[in-house]
């Protein structure tokens, strides 16, 4: 089976006001631009192949408001819209699947380590410990996901288990969402 997983991301974590231009930019050429490419690309050899899954990176901010930036919520709500609304329906009598997962509030370097795509500074770092428990706090199961909670679901979702699924935007947020 042919997949693609499209797992591309940045964000700037500043207010509409702060949010520049160029920062506007970056997270929409790599998130949801990204993406679109990525589907363009893999799609013949889906075609070719008899079919496929596309798996695209969803976020709380895919369904609704909070942390990040201006760029960053309409960024994930263009994924909802690009995976679920563009390009699930065209693509499946080609038997190709689109889905995706939102996450929640995952341990890794995105919302941990400062990074060019994704700056952080001690309000922002789940390093601080009031931010490490303000999205403690936030999240009902009791623990902020990792990387192989994000990992089982796109390789569910990527699985012949899932051979009638599409369309569906999949919430790994330990209830974060709710």
């Amino acid at each position: 089976m042919t997949i693609l997983c499209n797992n591309a991301g940045a964000n700037f974590r500043v207010s509409f006001d702060d949010q520049t231009e160029e920062m506007w930019h970056t997270v929409m050429t790599i998130g949801l631009t990204g993406g679109f490419l990525g589907i363009k690309a893999a799609v013949p050899a889906m075609r070719r192949a008899g079919g496929g899954a596309i798996v695209n990176m969803g976020s709380l901010a895919s369904t609704r408001s909070g942390g990040g930036s201006p760029a960053y919520g309409a960024s994930k709500a263009g994924i909802v819209g690009l995976t679920t609304q563009s390009a699930a329906k065209p693509y499946a009598s080609d038997g190709i699947r689109c889905n995706m997962v939102s996450l929640g509030h995952v341990d890794t370097p995105f919302i941990r380590q400062d990074n060019a795509h994704s700056p952080n500074d001690w309000p922002t770092t789940i390093d601080n410990p009031d931010n490490y428990q303000r999205r403690l706090d936030a999240t009902p199961l009791g623990r902020l996901q990792i990387p192989e909670d994000i990992a089982k679901a796109f390789l569910f979702l990527a699985s012949d288990a899932a051979s009638m699924i599409t369309r569906v935007n999949l919430k790994v947020d330990g209830g974060a969402g709710i």
